[in-house]
């Protein structure tokens, strides 16, 4: 595979993405300033520009826990999409992907349905643990942010996971033929390997170790490192081995 200069202009995306949320010059909440010599003083409401710092990842928090959805729509079309090119790139050598814009609206609805998603399970499994449904707890805070991590994203795997990239690829399929296809002819036209087997074992060896780590994070981080993760995904289909020939 050449080096070429869409390679540099990537680099330089994904940097700049890193960069943006680490040092996020955006905040949400009132600052307050007050003269006390003067009596006077002016605050700020809901989202306001706090400048580039430090302490960007703590204001990226909370400008998501704020907007969820839109954040989730932007993090998730952002970053998979580029996933979706790293796929382009590693198949053709071109980054050129068609329908480009078509597939970034597609991945930010589906980044709209992890916010939900992640919720639902994180919140949950964290109501059924030291249950009779989930009895097993640990009394060290770190273990059991671990174990909390590991069965939230253990159970979002196996009922969520699969049925997300299938109906993922769904969606993919119809923009690549540009029409709506029956459920008969999508299934039909799958790639039996691939959905039967590969992606099934990525489920255990990669995706459920990897949001293990996820859902051990805060959870206005969540969808962020899952948005990561979908660049982890285009690379996983990039060299998917081929199947072998009877």
């Amino acid at each position: 595979m050449k080096f070429k200069i869409g390679d540099i202009i990537a680099v330089i995306y994904f940097a700049a993405f890193v960069c943006l949320v680490f040092f996020f010059p955006w905040d949400y909440g009132t600052d307050v300033k007050i003269d006390l010599n003067a009596l006077t003083g002016s605050a700020k409401h809901g989202l306001y520009w706090a400048g580039f710092s430090t302490d960007g990842i703590r204001n990226f928090g909370r400008v998501v826990g704020h907007y969820p959805y839109i954040s989730g729509f932007l993090k998730v079309g952002l970053l998979a999409t580029f996933g979706e090119m790293i796929k382009v790139r590693g198949k053709t050598g071109s980054w050129k992907t068609p329908d480009l814009l078509l597939k970034f609206l597609v991945w930010g609805v589906y980044g709209m349905l992890f916010t939900i998603a992640f919720a639902l399970f994180g919140k949950g499994v964290h109501a059924v643990m030291g249950t009779p449904v989930w009895p097993l707890t640990f009394e060290n805070d770190t273990a059991q942010r671990i174990w909390q991590g590991f069965s939230t994203s253990l159970w979002a795997n196996l009922i969520f996971c699969f049925p997300m990239m299938l109906s993922h690829d769904y969606w993919n399929t119809c923009i690549t033929k540009k029409r709506f296809l029956g459920g008969a002819e999508f299934l039909e036209g799958i790639d039996k390997h691939l959905w039967g087997s590969y992606l099934l074992k990525t489920i255990v060896v990669f995706w459920i170790p990897a949001h293990t780590i996820t859902f051990s994070l805060p959870a206005n981080y969540q969808v962020l490192m899952s948005a990561f993760l979908s660049l982890a995904l285009g690379f996983i289909l990039t060299i998917k081995p081929k199947k072998k020939a009877e």
